[in-house]
């Protein structure tokens, strides 16, 4: 039984003509199988490994002996098993469709190095009609890195490292349940920062701004996040939090920064039921401008709804 993609209607004569066109063995298709610098695989119909190629075993670190008889759930990353599971799925929706399946998951290592790989699934008829997939994988690994990157950088403030407006919208608004009621949104804005630019210059104002965002971070701990909405003004939003727990980190904050003369007005809200979380930062916002006409250096909170 061929375990290599072999070719259909071939005869045994090497270069002899057969239907007009020139032939080749089918021992030359395993060749070039084998020694293709695309990674490739042959899948049966369960789903294992009936053959691999050099370029195939080199990408995910593996021999052949170690990966025939399995399927590719071995190198895959736990997080994309569920995807590895709908392949069977995607097969029957490509092929209705005529079309080759592509799917981006990441394949690890034996050394736990991850590589995210494109992976171009075609089907393959092995013995006895037998319904196979051809699989071609491409290491995208480079191109993801880059494309996370950019997309790093267009949600982060460059100045503090804090997420930017949109970092907010993307992280906050996406992780928080509309539900919940155990989520905190903060508005804090820097006293007198325009006097404080003006007397020492804009490098000491950027200074000033990264230290209190590193501060920042450090007093909101893993559940909090940190964005900088513009100019010295900051939003610290806080995940399984209620308001004591809120008012203790940000009274935690001003410790930390009042020694060097640098204070703030907040103003904190618990999100409520079925709210969604940009109206929690509106008020918020609204808070915060009560402790700065209140005489600032201070932190308002609202009546519980």
């Amino acid at each position: 039984m061929p375990l290599g993609p072999t070719r259909p209607g071939l005869d045994s004569r090497c270069g002899r003509e057969k239907a007009g066109r020139c032939v080749v063995e089918d021992h030359w298709y395993r060749r070039m199988f084998a020694s293709s610098p695309v990674a490739q695989a042959l899948s049966d119909a369960a789903g294992l490994f009936v053959d691999v190629n050099a370029a195939y075993c080199e990408l995910v670190g593996l021999a052949s002996s170690e990966l025939m008889g399995r399927s590719a759930t071995v190198h895959t990353h736990p997080d994309d098993l569920p995807l590895h599971g709908s392949v069977e799925d995607l097969m029957a929706a490509g092929t209705a469709a005529e079309e080759p399946v592509k799917i981006e998951v990441r394949f690890v290592r034996p050394n736990d190095e991850i590589r995210w790989v494109l992976l171009t699934l075609v089907p393959f008829t092995g013995p006895s009609d037998a319904e196979w997939t051809l699989a071609a994988a491409l290491d995208i690994t480079e191109r993801k890195e880059i494309e996370d990157g950019i997309l790093h950088a267009s949600r982060t403030d460059q100045l503090t490292g804090a997420l930017n407006r949109r970092g907010w919208s993307d992280y906050a608004v996406s992780v928080v349940d509309g539900d919940s009621v155990d989520t905190v949104v903060a508005v804090l804005d820097l006293d007198h920062f325009k006097q404080f630019n003006d007397n020492f210059g804009h490098a000491a104002g950027d200074a000033l701004l990264r230290d209190f965002a590193s501060k920042a971070r450090n007093c909101i701990g893993l559940d909090g996040l940190l964005a900088r909405w513009g100019g010295e003004e900051f939003v610290i939003t806080l995940h399984n939090c209620d308001r004591r727990g809120a008012l203790r980190s940000l009274e935690a904050l001003a410790a930390a920064t009042t020694p060097s003369g640098v204070t703030f007005s907040a103003g904190y809200t618990l999100q409520r039921p079925n709210e969604g979380l940009r109206n929690t930062l509106d008020r918020a916002d609204a808070l915060m401008f009560q402790a700065k006409r209140a005489g600032r250096n201070r932190m308002i909170t609202d009546a519980p709804h």
